[in-house]
C-alpha cells in the first residue's frame, strides 16, 4: 500500500459471490493505478469481506489520517444515508481519521448519461 495521509475508499453493498466483486475490484485496481502514491481500497456492507472497520482499521494503521468514501451505489438509500456515516463517526472515534463522503454514482449527471447511452447502444432496433 503507497505511504500516504490520505486514501480513496471505495464502499459497496457487496455479496458472498466472488464473482460479483470482480467489476468493483477492477474499478479500484484502474483507481489505484491512476493515484499511484495514494491508498486506494475496497470495502463492502458484511457479511461481504473485507467489511468497512476492517479496511478503516488497515489504512489506519498505515498512517492515513483522512479517507475519501466513494459509495458505489446508484442511489441514496439507508446504507449510504445512515449505515455509512454511522461507520465512519464510529471510525473517526477510534482511529481519527476525517471522512470525507462523496455523492452516490446516481445523483452524477454524467454518471446517468453514461449509464443511458451505454443501455441505448445495448437496445436491439435502435435507430
Amino acid at each position: 500500500m503507497p505511504n500516504a495521509d490520505h486514501a480513496l475508499l471505495l464502499f459497496s453493498h457487496g455479496s458472498p459471490d466472488p464473482e460479483w466483486a470482480r467489476p468493483l475490484e477492477s474499478l479500484r485496481d484502474r483507481l489505484a493505478a491512476a493515484l499511484p502514491h495514494q491508498p486506494v481500497a475496497l470495502a463492502f456492507l458484511p457479511p461481504a469481506e473485507p467489511d468497512f472497520g476492517a479496511v478503516v482499521a488497515d489504512l489506519a494503521q498505515a498512517g492515513v489520517t483522512r479517507v475519501t468514501v466513494s459509495p458505489v451505489f446508484l442511489a441514496r438509500g439507508g446504507h449510504v444515508k445512515r449505515d455509512l456515516p454511522e461507520m465512519a463517526a464510529a471510525a473517526t472515534r477510534m482511529h481519527g481519521i476525517a471522512f470525507t463522503i462523496l455523492p452516490t454514482l446516481g445523483e452524477s449527471d454524467v454518471m446517468l448519461s453514461a449509464i443511458a447511452q451505454w443501455i441505448l447502444d445495448q437496445t436491439p432496433g435502435r435507430s
